[in-house]
């Protein structure tokens, strides 16, 4: 796929293959109720038979599907509710990693809770990426 006309980007992933070394994957929605994983080669995405129509059940198939290529994903930190804070938050997604660090001060409005939210505790490898990414224009 052409940059230009990318599906908004979800979460990042990464596998292993033996004797190549890791691949890193891409979950774009592609429309409101298709969540499909992407295969990144080069500077291109190459759109991957892994999908579902949840983030969660496109979550589960990845790693079913390359459990045995030590599939994870990266750390994005921990997404907090505001006004009412949980303590201890929820793993982030990249995009609300993402929307968290593009704000002023780290809070950002998620449609689907209805929410404020902030993410803290990102890696170095996600917000590496996150920068990597806004500058390729992959977003």
């Amino acid at each position: 796929m052409t940059r230009n006309n990318l599906p908004k980007l979800i979460h990042i992933g990464e596998y292993t293959v033996p004797g190549t070394g890791p691949r890193r994957l891409f979950l774009r929605q592609v429309d409101s109720d298709n969540f499909r994983w992407f295969e990144e080669n080069g500077n291109e995405e190459i759109p991957l038979n892994v999908s579902a129509s949840s983030i969660k059940e496109a979550m589960l198939l990845a790693n079913k599907n390359w459990k045995h290529n030590a599939f994870r994903t990266i750390i994005c930190g921990f997404r907090y509710t505001l006004p009412e804070r949980d303590e201890h938050g929820m793993n982030a997604l990249f995009h609300q990693m993402a929307a968290s660090q593009r704000s002023f001060n780290g809070i950002y409005f998620d449609e689907e809770l209805g929410h404020n939210c902030f993410v803290q505790n990102a890696s170095t490898e996600a917000l590496n990426l996150l920068k990597q990414l806004e500058d390729s224009n992959r977003l």
